[in-house]
């Protein structure tokens, strides 16, 4: 038997990729807005970019 607790999956995730030169972080979307954008290559009218968050990696 395993007496290790188990974690519940948190509600919101941050999911990247990275390497020594660039960090790739992925975004989710209401279906709505995410199934448009992957079928036509493009944001719908409803996508805002002012509600955007960039994250930028401090110069050294």
């Amino acid at each position: 038997m395993n007496d290790q607790s188990i974690e519940p999956e948190p509600k919101f995730r941050v999911r990247a990729r990275y390497t020594d030169a660039t960090v790739t972080v992925y975004q989710a979307y209401r279906p709505q807005i995410g199934r448009r954008a992957a079928r036509t290559g493009r944001f719908p009218p409803s996508w805002k970019r002012d509600r955007m968050t960039w994250v930028i990696k401090p110069r050294s």
